[in-house]
């Protein structure tokens, strides 16, 4: 009666009759859902109070730490600021600097191993053995301990492979190469920027320069069209010729208006190029010898084409990433040899029963993976490919470079034209509106063709600077189509004063033509050859189809 009295008690409790707890069961459960819902990861958005607070903070990041604008922004100056401030060129830079630390971090990899490790265990138990006699079989009586409960052990130990030494090598070099390949891109960018800058610069300062011209005439045809409204609302003049005046006027002022919308656009364009806070106003500074001087192309077009292909950065790029190439297929190569290992340390362990509770210990291991015996030449292959298309892929970089290269010359030659025949034809507007202004009568049509001939006026001279300014661009072009950098090899100072006179520097020679004659006159560089010129193939190969 009592034992079946405790079975219930124990049933009762929980107990099963195989001695396991129901409990137990649950809370293993439980610890498993708890287990699964720490790993189950939500997504969640940003709040708008996160939001709000990063916008605040990146609008304060936008424009700090910048010089102040202290008075009109010159052409070298804008592209200084440009090249300090601009956002896109910053990050350029930024990844230039992380590919440069990469290459620090790469190179520790050519390094051995050196790894220092201590611990400490403990039994429950001791650490007891039976030997037996393999002759007899007879096993001892009395176990035997060789080992405490509580031991520590530390060791030292330096380990060197050859292989992962002779990889590393080929990484490093690889990595070498990019950030060579981030320098060349940085180039391009500086190239870039200034090119945007350049042709914002020219629209917004010809714009600028003829503002206050513009603005009275806008006022006069804007007066005129109001009084030939109400001249057709009385009925004073024929309503056919009232709205062929009108018609005029508001041609007049619709011109005259997009002069000044492009006026805005570009400063605004230019502004941000600058990276200067928007709606922040500024003026401009034309450069000494506005239209006084015009630039000369005298370099002959075989020499021309000879320096954009040593000189251009995309060609660098090309170059270094053939290098890049050729070390993947060695990296491929390397990695069929067997590995040698070689170790050494120093040891330390406290157990009681050791003789030498230190020791020094040194060892060389042989291994080899068989898979790569497969695998290796197909890596060695599609290395080789690889290596194959980046020299066509150079190939086709040469020939748009070359292209390039004749593309800007003829605009150069057309730019140069359209100058001159701008210039004439603002010649004659400016003596058709003299003409004009002396002939003018108190009749409606004098005062249209007054408006008239004092717009066309303005355009025909905002048509030269313009072409002027094409001009400029067109000079550029061709010398950024040959590799060369606005950015001199040296400058006073980091700061926007020094950049300035550095870039200005660079750009009166390119006026002057002086850099002209140095390319032409250089004996570094070679007369172009047929082999420097795309053919189509490389090393004789055909592309791998």
């Amino acid at each position: 009666m009592a034992a079946g009295t405790a079975k219930r008690a124990r049933l009762k409790g929980g107990w099963t009759r195989n001695g396991t707890r129901n409990g137990a069961k649950g809370a293993a459960l439980l610890a498993l859902a708890l287990t699964l819902g720490a790993c189950a990861v939500t997504p969640e958005p940003l709040t708008l109070e996160e939001r709000r607070a990063q916008v605040e903070a990146d609008r304060a990041r936008l424009f700090t730490n910048q010089e102040p604008v202290t008075g009109p922004i010159s052409l070298a100056e804008a592209m200084a600021r440009a090249i300090k401030y601009n956002l896109d060129y910053r990050q350029a830079m930024l990844e230039e600097a992380v590919q440069s630390r990469q290459l620090t971090l790469t190179s520790y990899d050519l390094l051995p191993k050196l790894a220092a490790s201590a611990g400490l265990s403990t039994r429950d138990k001791d650490y007891l053995t039976i030997s037996r006699n393999p002759t007899t079989g007879v096993r001892s009586l009395e176990p035997s301990m060789s080992q405490d409960r509580n031991r520590a052990t530390a060791d030292l130990t330096l380990t060197w492979n050859i292989l992962d030494f002779g990889v590393s090598y080929f990484q490093a070099h690889q990595q070498a190469d990019r950030v060579l390949i981030s320098g060349e891109r940085r180039r391009r960018i500086i190239n870039a920027i200034i090119q945007q800058v350049r042709a914002s610069y020219w629209q917004a300062a010809t714009g600028e320069r003829l503002e206050g011209r513009i603005a009275p005439v806008l006022e006069e045809a804007r007066r005129a069209l109001k009084d030939s409204q109400t001249v057709e609302e009385e009925r004073l003049r024929p309503p056919l010729e009232s709205l062929r005046y009108q018609k005029a006027l508001i041609e007049i002022i619709r011109q005259l208006e997009t002069v000044q919308q492009d006026l805005a656009i570009a400063k605004a364009q230019l502004a941000a190029l600058m990276n200067l806070p928007l709606g922040q106003t500024y003026t401009l500074q034309l450069p000494d010898g506005f239209r006084k001087t015009l630039p000369e192309l005298s370099i002959p077009m075989e020499r021309m084409e000879t320096v954009a292909l040593l000189r251009r950065p995309e060609l660098q790029e090309e170059r270094y990433q053939k290098r890049i190439n050729v070390a993947e297929v060695r990296k491929a190569m390397v990695r069929m040899l067997p590995g040698i290992s070689l170790t050494g340390g120093y040891n330390y362990d406290s157990n009681s029963f050791l003789v030498y509770n230190n020791w020094a210990e040194a060892g060389a291991r042989l291994a080899y993976n068989l898979v790569t015996l497969a695998s290796g030449p197909a890596a060695i292959t599609a290395a080789e490919a690889q290596e194959e298309a980046s020299d066509f892929r150079r190939l086709a970089v040469s020939m748009a470079t070359l292209t390039q290269v004749h593309v800007a010359q003829q605009q150069f030659l057309r730019a140069r034209t359209t100058y001159e025949q701008t210039q004439l034809l603002e010649s004659i507007e400016r003596r058709i509106n003299e003409q004009v202004q002396q002939q003018a009568t108190a009749s409606a049509e004098s005062g249209l063709e007054r408006i008239r001939a004092k717009a066309s006026a303005i355009n025909a001279e905002l048509a030269r600077d313009r072409a002027y300014a094409d001009l400029q661009n067109a000079i550029s072009t061709v010398y950024v189509a040959l590799g060369l950098d606005p950015m001199p090899d040296t400058v006073e100072s980091h700061d926007v004063k020094g950049l300035s006179t550095g870039i200005d520097r660079v750009l009166a020679d390119w006026q002057s033509g002086r850099i002209a004659k140095e390319l032409k006159d250089d004996p570094a560089v070679p007369a172009a050859t047929s082999a420097e010129k795309p053919t189509g193939k490389a090393d004789g190969k055909e592309p791998v189809s």
